[in-house]
């Protein structure tokens, strides 16, 4: 037999997965992530922790799956996006690791956009700015840490560190290192222009040689095989950012169907053969897994964590079954409401430094009256997301969905009704594992490709169709949300 490993590098939870030839999981093995907030704004690893807790999840997952460790022919890796692991000329941690949700250097990011160094870098580095950022960040250390930044010798993200953890080879993996700000994506190479953009120059000289996500990037080492649970020499591979690995998983191998993430993060990712540019938007674009196409995605942190927010500090008896029994009725009355939620309690997609807030709340105003709020605030700014991407995308024709509101037949209902295309429900729980574990399969050579592996590893789907007439009636509540937004922001 032959599997492979698949490592989920999240911001919240760490876990490794073993699949077989098919896709099907044999096990996963978790461990929850130690984030540490030292100062306000602070998002924060220590990297050494981080390497014990990918030793357990993977031993875990071995021991679990009653295999032996020998067939096991690949290890790959899913991983948030962005953040900073950097390693000194000795391969130590510089200091701790620096996660995607980081905002530390928000005051460096406004500045940025105010005096015209966002729009002036855009053409570059095709992306939004951002504070979690590597730029954002080195930009930081520059200014705070002076010490620190002068040390840096290798600028990795989360993936490329546990990868040269593994193997003593040092790459930064393309789909990741696309969007740092750091690369030239038209050009595909590190650009030195628009480091210096950012008063980086010196980076130029602390980054590593790009890969890809299914390059071999070295064997684990005998020196922490045993830690592992894993045999020394087993391949290992460049892996994924997330966003990709959620479009691998959900089959998005074209153009036609775009990848929606509804969880922490609100995403919506598209795949084209070519970058498109509109003056009226900054698209957020970068290098595919398939050689030759690119991936377009727009996300902010303005998903379900909102409603988990409001579950565990206000709504602490309400049940997800009495929600969702609520939204329900909401949906069936369609009535007229004043209440609105703005889901911005980890950050705004509809400018920055916008609140979260519950707009138009009155007396006769209920508890499911809220809850429904929630719902659709959170629909609507994934909307907000998803038609930015649908309008560079026309021969999109479904929306394949993962992540916890998936579980909600209502919200799901209110996905699809909003977008007015069928919404595919996947039924992989761990997206993140399945996509890593079919990234190695690939480099391993059990699939000559991508397209390949996604066919053989595709699991049926739950489909819900659009309601035009809760479309409609969605569509209309959205206007007023983004007039609400408006009068709120703060131009």
């Amino acid at each position: 037999m032959s599997y492979f490993l698949g490592i989920d590098l999240g911001g919240t939870v760490i876990k490794a997965g073993i699949y077989d030839g098919k896709g099907d999981e044999i096990a996963v093995f978790e461990h929850k992530a130690v984030s540490l907030s030292e100062q306000i704004g602070f998002a924060e690893r220590d990297m050494d922790e981080m390497w014990q807790a990918v030793c357990t999840v993977t031993k875990g997952a071995v021991a679990k799956a009653q295999i032996d460790k020998k067939e096991i022919k690949g290890v790959s890796f899913s991983s948030h996006g962005k953040g900073l692991y950097a390693v000194d000329k000795n391969g130590k941690p510089v200091r701790k690791g620096i996660n995607s949700s980081d905002t530390r250097s928000v005051d460096l990011v406004l500045k940025w956009l105010a005096d015209g160094t966002a729009q002036k870098s855009y053409p570059y580095g095709l992306q939004q700015m951002w504070t979690g950022h590597p730029v954002s960040i080195l930009a930081w250390l520059k200014a705070h840490e002076r010490e620190n930044y002068d040390n840096i010798h290798a600028i990795l993200m989360v993936h490329d560190y546990i990868r040269f953890r593994m193997t003593g080879e040092l790459g930064a993996e393309i789909t990741n290192i696309s969007g740092s700000n750091l690369y030239n994506v038209q050009s595909g190479t590190y650009d030195p222009k628009l480091m210096a953009m950012f008063g980086l120059e010196e980076c130029m000289d602390k980054v590593v040689k790009v890969v890809d996500s299914s390059e071999e990037c070295g064997q684990v080492m005998p020196s922490v095989a045993d830690d592992l649970g894993l045999e020394a020499g087993t391949p290992v591979f460049g892996g994924f950012f997330d966003v990709v690995a959620a479009a691998v998983s959900s089959g998005v191998i074209d153009d036609t169907a775009i990848s929606a993430a509804a969880g922490t993060w609100s995403i919506a990712t598209a795949v084209h053969n070519k970058i498109t540019l509109k003056e009226d938007h900054n698209y957020v674009w970068g290098n595919y897994c398939i050689p030759g196409l690119y991936f377009v995605h727009e996300g902010s942190p303005t998903s379900a964590s909102n409603l988990t927010w409001w579950r565990d500090n206000v709504l602490t008896n309400v049940s997800l079954d009495k929600c969702n029994s609520a939204v329900a009725s909401a949906i069936e009355k369609q009535a007229e409401s004043s209440l609105f939620f703005l889901p911005y309690l980890y950050g705004s997609n509809y400018q920055v430094g916008m609140n979260a807030g519950l707009c138009g709340l009155q007396a006769h105003h209920t508890i499911d009256d809220i809850v429904y709020a929630i719902y659709e605030g959170i629909v609507f700014s994934h909307t907000l997301n998803q038609d930015k991407v649908l309008e560079i995308s026309p021969n999109v024709k479904t929306i394949r969905m993962n992540g916890g509101p998936t579980n909600s037949e209502p919200w799901m209902k209110m996905y699809a009704s909003c977008a007015g295309l069928p919404a595919e429900i996947s039924t992989v729980k761990q997206t993140g594992c399945k996509a890593a574990a079919i990234c190695a399969a690939v480099g391993s050579g059990y699939f000559k490709d991508y397209i390949e592996a996604v066919k053989a590893t595709s699991q049926k789907m739950r489909v819900v169709d659009p309601d035009p007439k809760l479309g409609k009636y969605l569509r209309e509540r959205y206007e007023r949300f983004l007039e609400l937004n408006k009068k709120l922001s703060h131009d």
